[in-house]
């Protein structure tokens, strides 16, 4: 079956040619091009705007099956999205490449849409997993608990995750897919949503609201309890709230989980959190109710053509999850972690060297990492022996 999922990574591959390429780990990477959009040491697509295009739009689709596929090779890879020419590569090319990508991410034995619901071990992995972030792990499983066990209403469940890069909002949906669904992401009732990848321009509005209304209703159709996740949530458009709907307001919708994740709000998080450190009291002691109306107030100040804005207008989110700044010690037993996931030795020295190569604010005091764990990864990746 890996076989079959590589031929067809493949074919995905050759669509754009050779404009896109591998790099030493394996992952996909896109070449560079000249100002005038050729490729550099190519006459094959010399000027070929379409194909430019067409190559940017085939990549992210690329990295976004290997990591669904193989999660474990793709690790802290980021790429900024290009905005793409839409208009030049025109939407039969768009559907073409959409099309083999649902059809490759249906073809497989990893897509069964068993449902779990593990909630003993969703707390479990929070509380080992979920470094520094006591009021997230309380309000993920208050709330999931409530959604499986006390909602007889069985309307959606609307989770909301604030916090800066790097605290552990996509851990936490992953935490939460890997209990709840067999194979976690990779099951057949989750969808991950990107805005830049999925709704990268205004213009195409009434189409992207098409797809995702379609999107939602086949994952509900074939599955009791969908689970649907928008990334950067403060860059979706209010638009999209329409097709969200059924799912928030009809009972009669299937039992979804749909989950947010935005950065709105981090400003606020990360202030409080420091007087809690300046006072000198341990950060344990921070509530959620000191955190309660704050968010909701930077949520409603963010501007009201975006979607998070609509949601709290129209009281459809159930639970604000803060994710608090990480100090010192937790990033070290994220680091901790990835040494251990990889099977590499470790010390408390090489601990410690992986910390003195990340940034730490506020200026003055040094407190939380300015990345949170983002990095650690990477850096242990690169780290001289």
């Amino acid at each position: 079956m890996a076989a079959i999922h590589k031929a067809t990574i493949l074919l995905l591959l050759l669509i754009s040619s050779s404009l896109v390429h591998c790099n030493e780990h394996g992952l996909a990477q896109q070449t560079d091009f000249n100002e005038d959009g050729g490729e550099k040491d190519s006459i094959w697509f010399s000027n070929a705007a379409e194909m430019k295009d067409f190559a940017q739009l085939s990549w992210e689709y690329v990295h976004e099956l290997q990591c669904w596929l193989w999660p474990e090779e793709c690790e802290d890879i980021k790429r900024e999205h290009a905005d793409w020419s839409w208009n030049s590569i025109g939407w039969d090319s768009l559907n073409v490449l959409s099309d083999l990508y649902s059809r490759v991410t249906s073809f497989t034995d990893l897509t069964q849409g068993s449902v779990i619901n593990n909630l003993t071990g969703l707390q479990w992995d929070l509380e080992q997993r979920m470094h520094g972030q006591h009021l997230a792990v309380k309000q993920i499983i208050s709330s999931m608990k409530k959604f499986l066990q006390e909602d007889e209403s069985k309307k959606s469940r609307v989770l909301s995750f604030h916090g800066w890069t790097g605290t552990g909002k996509n851990l936490a949906v992953r935490i939460i897919a890997e209990n709840l669904y067999l194979n976690g992401l990779r099951n057949r009732c989750t969808k991950v949503f990107i805005p830049q990848l999925h709704f990268p321009h205004l213009s195409n509005m009434e189409a992207y609201k098409v797809q995702l209304e379609k999107q939602i209703r086949e994952i509900s159709s074939r599955c009791t309890q969908p689970l649907f996740v928008f990334d950067e949530a403060d860059k979706l458009p209010a638009g999209l709230l329409e097709p969200l709907l059924p799912l928030l307001v009809d009972d009669h919708q299937a039992h979804s989980i749909l989950i947010f994740l935005s950065g709105v709000g981090s400003s606020t998080i990360n202030e409080v959190t420091l007087n809690f450190w300046r006072a000198g009291q341990h950060r344990e002691v921070i509530t959620l109710d000191d955190f309660d109306r704050p968010l909701k107030t930077a949520v409603d100040r963010h501007e009201d053509q975006l979607l998070p804005w609509h949601l709290l207008k129209e009281g459809l989110i159930d639970d604000f999850v803060p994710f608090l700044p990480l100090e010192r010690s937790h990033v070290k037993m994220c680091a901790r972690d990835v040494f251990i996931a990889r099977g590499l030795p470790y010390t408390e020295s090489s601990l410690e060297r992986i910390l003195q190569e990340l940034v730490f604010v506020p200026k003055n005091e040094r407190v939380f990492s300015a990345h949170g764990c983002k990095h650690v990864a990477q850096r242990i990746h690169f780290m001289k022996p």
